[in-house]
């Protein structure tokens, strides 16, 4: 069979918590999940496939329903968030009218959380949950042979009018054993990353799952399994050969195992590869002296989940970090000479008053990360804070539901408004952004920082984004 998959546009997403004119310029990253499917079925030896990536190469949909036409696949598949889902629909919807009967299956975090829903849809005919590089394969393998798919793990599709809703595919333990992600049907240079050193960045995933319980991430909450240090400084010299020149790991949290940064480094030295590195990390995990080790093997920098600035914030998040130990944590990277940005969330349960986001704000000037992110917390489905939410009749417990029924662009992201309203936290969100980089210090700090034309490119369209609040 020939596979054609598909990363949609996000010209109908729904609103981030982050500001329009920040979250536009923060980056673009490859589709790792597509990619990984495509290396997947390459290794079967069965089909062929190519990857679409709609944003990174702006692809239009009269272009995609040209080289549908052009290219007659067997199959399409279709990737995406919930946040997405307007997009989702509408690149289905183009790929029925360019090819009646063409089937199409979904996949990715929107099918994780609503396989039932998006099996309904009239222009979707498979939805696959979980991890389905495994699944994928079989279902491509029962088409080419006319053999019954109803079975395959993760599998939702409606038929004789009745929802078939299989588990996830539990199968896929020995992520050492995953080909590589097909990054050659993409082309590098279309992706960039804000914060990047080096000109062409490119993502590797070093593990699945969470072992942490936050009230508000809405992140899968498979099974925590790590690759081995051999397997992914192996991965990250096949991303040099093919042209990247700067790796940035995009596990939730790639130390949440202790000592797992030791190893990777003390790998990578032992390898000798020449390549830039960033990690997303946990401040209570780090240890002494790890950080050094980390820039001597490469790394450029390290993205801290810090959320809120009070320990009571953080343990009613149930953050499972101290105030204390995100301050260590960036001590420590300071004296390696490894960048860090820290992420915060306002809006929080426990902000009941201006001065409790303030402090949020003050702890970021404060404790000195190179770079800050900072958004409006959002209930998103399915976690401990939308629960939370609807026990205090601040969230109607249909609101996500029907908007995926019905998606719409739109629909708002629910927040937290017990004590302030919609308008309040985006003026503070305004107010945390111009307080962290209007520092002189910032502007200064920003300026000796930078290392080439892209990175000045990237970082001046974000920056006067946050003096004109994206009116520029």
């Amino acid at each position: 069979m020939n596979v054609l998959l598909i990363n949609p546009r996000t010209d109908d997403m729904i609103g981030t918590e982050l500001p329009s004119y920040i979250a536009k310029e923060v980056g673009r990253f490859p589709p790792l999940g597509l990619l990984y499917l495509a290396a997947a079925v390459r290794a079967g030896g069965r089909h062929a496939v190519r990857v679409v990536d709609m944003p990174a190469t702006d692809t239009s949909y009269a272009e995609l329903a040209r080289e549908l036409r052009r290219t007659a696949p067997d199959l399409v598949g279709v990737t995406g968030t919930t946040h997405n889902l307007v997009d989702i629909l509408r690149t289905a919807r183009c790929v029925k009218e360019a090819a009646p009967g063409l089937p199409v299956c979904l996949g990715g975090p929107h099918a994780d959380a609503y396989p039932r829903e998006a099996a309904a849809e009239p222009d979707i005919d498979y939805v696959l949950r979980g991890e389905a590089e495994r699944s994928f394969v079989r279902l491509l393998d029962a088409l080419q042979d006319g053999t019954p798919c109803e079975d395959i793990p993760g599998l939702a599709c409606v038929r004789g009018g009745r929802t078939r809703l299989n588990a996830p595919d539990a199968s896929n333990g020995e992520l050492d054993g995953l080909p590589f992600p097909a990054r050659d049907l993409v082309r590098t240079d279309d992706y960039f990353y804000v914060l990047g050193k080096r000109a062409t960045i490119t993502t590797l995933l070093s593990s699945r799952g969470c072992p942490y319980r936050c009230t508000f991430c809405s992140t899968p909450r498979g099974r925590y399994r790590v690759r081995s240090p051999e397997n992914i400084v192996a991965e990250m010299e096949a991303c040099v050969a093919g042209g990247a020149r700067e790796i940035h790991f995009v596990d939730d949290t790639f130390n949440a195992q202790r000592g797992r940064l030791r190893r990777v480094s003390r790998c990578l030295l032992d390898r000798g590869l020449p390549v830039a590195w960033s990690f997303r990390g946990r401040a209570d995990t780090l240890e002494e002296g790890e950080l050094e080790l980390a820039a001597q093997a490469g790394c450029v920098r390290m993205n801290l989940g810090v959320e809120t600035g009070s320990d009571r914030g953080l343990e009613r998040l149930r953050k499972g970090i101290t105030t204390a130990d995100v301050e260590r944590a960036l001590r420590w990277a300071r004296r390696a000479g490894v960048t860090t940005a820290a992420y915060f969330m306002i809006g929080c349960p426990h902000e009941a008053k201006r001065e409790d986001v303030l402090r949020t704000i003050d702890f970021a000037c404060r404790a000195g990360p190179d770079f800050a992110l900072f958004n409006i917390l959002a209930i998103y489905p399915h976690t401990e804070l939308h629960r939370q939410a609807e026990e205090k009749g601040l969230i109607d417990p249909s609101r996500w539901p029907a908007f995926v029924r019905a998606p719409r662009a739109d629909f708002e992201l629910p927040f937290w408004e017990e004590f302030f309203d919609r308008g309040e936290l985006s003026a503070l969100l305004e107010t945390a952004y111009r307080r962290f980089y209007l520092r002189p210090s910032m502007i200064w700090r920003n300026l000796a920082a930078l290392r080439s034309v892209g990175e000045l490119k990237h970082k001046a369209a974000a920056g006067l984004s946050i003096l004109t609040g994206g009116k520029a």
